[in-house]
């Protein structure tokens, strides 16, 4: 009897965290342009999208004709309208490099807003803090 209960507790904790942990379908991601993601410089081309999630958390990676590429964390975040296509918002770093910030799913009303590990822009006494502040940039990405 006590051993049926463990296994009745073992199957309910498994069945609880696999559906807790969602992996949301592969889809294609062309860059027309290098980027860096989690300190990894991606050339342009062809690449596919994986996403692992749990709760708000999300881990994002690519691959390349099947290999591993690069990952980075990221956290959903809720927006008010969903969005009818897909696409990345790069930032442009000081140094003219673009680094993938965010990505947005078609049909979703949410983001994924990828952590930054990089946010700390290093300024030299005497240099004009307004020269290193940096913009972005939105591209499509494959449906």
């Amino acid at each position: 009897m006590k051993f049926k209960s463990f296994m009745l507790t073992i199957v309910i904790l498994i069945g609880g965290v696999s559906a807790y942990a969602k992996l949301i379908p592969l889809r294609p991601l062309f860059l027309d342009r290098g980027i860096t993601l989690n300190g990894v410089e991606i050339p342009q081309g062809m690449y596919t999208l994986g996403l692992d999630t749990q709760g708000s958390s999300a881990v994002v990676t690519l691959r390349k004709d099947g290999k591993f590429v690069a990952n980075a964390h990221g956290t959903w975040v809720k927006h008010g309208v969903k969005y009818g296509e897909n696409a990345v918002l790069l930032r442009v770093n000081p140094d003219g490099t673009r680094s993938l910030i965010e990505i947005r799913l078609s049909g979703l009303a949410k983001t994924i807003m990828l952590d930054d590990v990089t946010s700390v822009i290093h300024v030299a006494p005497g240099q004009d803090h307004t020269a290193a502040a940096s913009g972005s940039e939105r591209i499509q990405i494959g449906n």
